[in-house]
């Protein structure tokens, strides 16, 4: 083989590695948020704690804010990772599957509670920034259109009922980030709980059956659905 074409030849180990390593820095990166805050923690601590040397970090990350897209595209990963087996075991029915993907969004949101703090503080303000703004945006179209996806069959199959889908996915969305987000407010209340109560919401078991549901004279009526 020519030298040249040897030299320009894509090195797998390379991108093996680079993986690797910004697999490292994101779980150093959570183990470090979860001491304390993002504008406190420094490159050479994320360096130390993730065991690269403090220049080298940079060969990963350009500066510190892609700590944030780096968070937020290894969380969406590890869904993504699970939704074979999901859709394996539910065999089809969207109902089931909405429920096992909200429990495995509460799985990842709960290993990095604090990281996803932060995420979802800076996320807002890094969106804003042109150099990121692609990046984080394909990133919460990957996570959000699982969701949409599966809302959206479900109602091709008369099985779930929605108007506006943005509405319902951000629904379904902060649904399962109030664990992180409420999390002083959870101090003394388990995951499991959090869990029964938020999929309580989305079957419908939140009213009592047969109870009657009064309004406030100056609360709308909601329009009916059609289907």
């Amino acid at each position: 083989m020519p030298r040249a074409a040897h030299a320009i030849r894509p090195q797998p180990q390379d991108e093996s590695l680079v993986k690797q390593r910004r697999r490292q820095i994101f779980l150093a990166a959570c183990r470090v948020l979860a001491r304390k805050s993002f504008h406190e923690a420094s490159v050479k601590e994320l360096a130390l704690e993730a065991g690269v040397a403090a220049g080298s970090i940079y060969l990963y990350l350009q500066s510190k804010d892609e700590i944030i897209p780096l968070i937020a595209e290894s969380m969406v990963a590890e869904l993504v990772e699970v939704l074979p087996a999901i859709r394996k075991r539910t065999v089809g029915n969207p109902r089931r599957e909405l429920i096992d993907v909200m429990r495995a969004i509460l799985d990842v949101i709960d290993r990095y509670r604090e990281a996803f703090n932060v995420l979802h503080h800076e996320a807002r303000y890094l969106e804003r920034r042109p150099e990121f703004r692609a990046a984080m945006k394909k990133i919460a179209s990957d996570y959000l259109g699982v969701v949409a996806e599966i809302i959206e069959r479900g109602k091709s199959m008369h099985v779930i009922q929605f108007d506006d889908t943005r509405s319902a996915v951000h629904a379904i969305h902060m649904l399962c980030a109030g664990w992180a987000m409420g999390t002083n407010n959870l101090k003394h209340t388990d995951k499991e709980t959090y869990w029964r109560e938020i999929a309580a919401i989305v079957e419908g078991k939140f009213f009592a059956a047969g109870a009657p549901l009064t309004r406030s004279p100056n609360a709308s009526e909601p329009q009916a659905r059609s289907g």
